[in-house]
């Protein structure tokens, strides 16, 4: 009887052994893009262009959507240079077989010394070599527009009462949709770079900050980066 208890055992053990086998190599099974690569000297994506304050990206792959995509960011750099560049630079990550790039361009505004921040993203699946949507971002995560539009909402409106509460207005200077109008936030959905990120969704959302409560006191570069999952 005892010799049986123990095959069971024995039998279970090996079991649950292959079955987190088998998890781990699903989880950590990452798409093998070597194939696609341009040039092999480099990896995926690789610096461009480098200055002391640049990095501008280049995809290194042998289809369109790289090739228009490679286009896009010299037409992006090539029109920051002509305002008041003050940085040009990016990351990317590969997950599974979803590669994703976020480039932050920094331009000093011509009527004062502040900065506006430029954000653009760009999430290309690999294995079709198709530039995804944010539709197709937020689907992938499964993540409903209602739910993320929810999401951004409470992180505005935390802001707002965090400002209200350290004393920067009142809610008669400011409601929440003068506040959410002083941001140039006119919809939530609109000029959201989202970021992959070793599997997690993030999001680079820029919206101003200088108005008459000074509030750029308050906000630092942080609060346009967003963790979602």
């Amino acid at each position: 009887m005892r010799k049986s208890n123990n095959k069971i055992i024995a039998i279970i053990i090996m079991a649950v052994s292959a079955s987190i086998g088998l998890l781990f190599l699903l989880i950590n099974n990452k798409y093998d893009y070597s194939k696609l690569l341009e040039d092999t000297k480099y990896d995926i994506v690789y610096d461009k262009i480098t200055t002391e304050k640049d990095k501008v990206p280049y995809i290194n792959m042998n289809n369109e959507v790289s090739k228009e995509i490679n286009q896009e960011i010299n037409f992006i750099y090539e029109n920051y240079l002509l305002f008041s560049p003050d940085g040009f630079s990016y990351k990317y990550n590969v997950s599974g077989s979803i590669l994703s790039i976020i480039i932050t361009a920094y331009v000093v505004h011509p009527e004062s010394t502040h900065y506006d921040i430029i954000y653009k993203s760009y999430n290309i699946d690999l294995k079709t070599s198709k530039l995804l949507t944010n539709n197709e971002i937020l689907k992938k995560f499964k993540i409903t527009e209602e739910k993320m539009e929810y999401f951004l909402n409470n992180k505005f409106y935390n802001y707002y009462k965090d400002l209200y509460n350290n004393g920067y207005f009142t809610e008669e200077q400011c409601s929440f949709k003068e506040f959410l109008e002083s941001k140039n936030v006119d919809n939530l959905m609109d000029d959201n770079y989202f970021y992959i990120n070793n599997n997690h969704l993030e999001l680079y959302k820029y919206f101003n900050v200088f108005t008459d409560f000074h509030e750029e006191n308050y906000f630092t570069e942080d609060n346009f980066h967003f963790i979602i999952t």
